[in-house]
């Protein structure tokens, strides 16, 4: 009787010990957002509503890793005639219809702008990315490998990535089918052939997301994330590309939040004026129409910690019958990253080993400068193990039959990852290149350069909700 009444009393105590450590460490919820814009639950460029809006409430901490967007992806005849068997205003289902989403990006080519701001303060936008498939197509590849994008992104939005098993892979003609643009296209077009359209739990890729594990609700005003759809032109290519469009249904964010202890609660109260520090992402455009050209922009920004640069010829751009988020390389032969005229952060020009008397298609090899550079715009390389950015993807080859990666940066501070000032400075590069067309080698043709810089921010919230936001 004693050691059972002794049992009790130690289980009781242990219970009221994890209580206490439960409520002083804060609860952790999911919360499902839905549309607060309203709607009738379809939304994309040529249906309902072509923006989407989500308001998340000034309560707790945001963890921004495990923020999701979920809903339905489902591409529909609009032909106004049967296409391989699928009926008018019919779900596609046929394989035979050549209608394609971007291999590396997959659901995510829907969104065309991405902006973040305060709730209660939305009038402030802390973040707002333009072009955001390029720049997703862009970061994707180069963080993830083939077997990255079997095994992890295929589930989360669909897409399969395109590469190789090895070099004999593409030029055997027995493997031709699995291993050409043909081939690849294929299995990147079955996840969005189910009848009931594709599921999708995508992460929303931004600054803020990238360099914070979670985020003050509180004392950011709440948060709302707002998305703009792309065209159906964008998002959609193929030979039947023009006959069918997108739409997306039930959208809504999982929103991880952990409640405030009571002594963070104490210590926000005591704090008339907090600051949030973090990332962000500022997308710009310039055209290349010269062989030899500089592309430069007062981009008014302090902590600039790197810049990257997506390459896709204008005339890809919007054209149902081409990929607008493919990645290619415009035959560049010198590179130099400029600040204010001056070689930054790089003292030299990059100097691409090239065979004058070879086509573009048939020079040996990529320059491994540029793409290391590359590499480092998003983190050290040698901490990068497994991409998709490799001689044999990011070759002319595969960039001609529209698979391959490519794109050039640089990180302005690899050593102490602040950033640099260029509150009053310009940043930008010179490209000398032969604005080679993937589609006619040989031929020159003006090619789109989408820059992001990735820079650090800091916003000052008093306790009356006014919002600063310093670059």
């Amino acid at each position: 009787m004693y050691f059972y009444s002794f049992y009790c009393f130690f289980f009781i105590i242990n219970f009221l010990y994890l209580l206490i450590i439960y409520i002083m460490s804060g609860a952790k919820r999911y919360l499902s957002v839905a549309c607060s814009n309203g709607g009738s639950g379809t939304y994309g460029a040529n249906v309902g509503s072509s923006q989407l809006r989500f308001d998340i409430a000034n309560h707790g901490k945001l963890q921004t890793q495990e923020l999701r967007l979920q809903g339905t992806f489902i591409v529909r005849n609009v032909s106004g005639g049967v296409l391989n068997g699928v009926a008018n205003n019919a779900i596609n289902t046929a394989i035979a219809n050549d209608v394609n989403v971007n291999g590396y990006i997959g659901v995510s080519s829907f969104i065309d702008s991405l902006e973040i701001a305060s709730r209660v303060n939305s009038q402030r936008s802390i973040e707002k990315i333009d072009n955001y498939g390029q720049l997703v197509s862009s970061l994707q590849s180069a963080q993830h490998s083939k077997g990255g994008y079997d095994n992890v992104l295929h589930h989360e939005h669909g897409s399969l990535g395109y590469g190789f098993s090895g070099e004999d892979n593409n030029v055997d003609t027995s493997k031709a089918l699995g291993f050409n643009f043909v081939g690849q296209s294929r299995n990147n077009r079955k996840p969005f052939l189910s009848a009931d359209g594709t599921q999708f739990d995508v992460r929303l890729v931004c600054g803020m997301f990238m360099g914070n594990s979670e985020i003050d609700l509180e004392a950011l005003g709440g948060m709302t994330i707002t998305i703009n759809c792309a065209d159906n032109n964008q998002v959609l290519f193929g030979v039947n590309g023009a006959g069918f469009r997108y739409e997306i249904l039930n959208p809504r964010i999982v929103v991880p939040v952990i409640d405030k202890t009571p002594q963070e609660q104490q210590m926000a109260m005591q704090n008339p004026v907090s600051q949030l520090n973090f990332l962000t992402w500022t997308s710009l455009y310039n055209t290349i129409s010269s062989t030899d050209q500089q592309v430069v922009s007062r981009v008014s920004l302090k902590g600039v910690v790197s810049c990257i640069n997506h390459y896709v010829p204008v005339n890809k751009i919007n054209n149902s019958l081409q990929d607008g988020y493919a990645q290619y390389n415009p035959a560049i032969r010198k590179l130099t990253f400029l600040k204010d005229g001056k070689r930054t952060p790089l003292e030299y020009q990059i100097d691409v080993e090239r065979n004058p008397a070879l086509t573009p298609a048939n020079q040996p090899s990529t320059c491994g400068e540029l793409l290391l550079n590359y590499l480092d715009a998003y983190r050290n390389f040698k901490d990068i193990k497994k991409s998709c950015i490799n001689p044999l993807i990011s070759g002319f080859a595969s960039q001609t039959q529209n698979i391959g990666t490519f794109g050039t940066g640089c990180s302005y501070d690899s050593v102490g990852h602040n950033g640099i000032d260029a509150t009053a400075s310009t940043l930008g590069m010179e490209i000398q290149c032969d604005l080679d067309d993937p589609a006619q080698r040989g031929t020159a043709t003006p090619f789109a350069v989408y820059t992001y810089y990735l820079t650090r921010k800091a916003v000052q919230v008093s306790n009356t909700g006014q919002i600063n936001v310093e670059n």
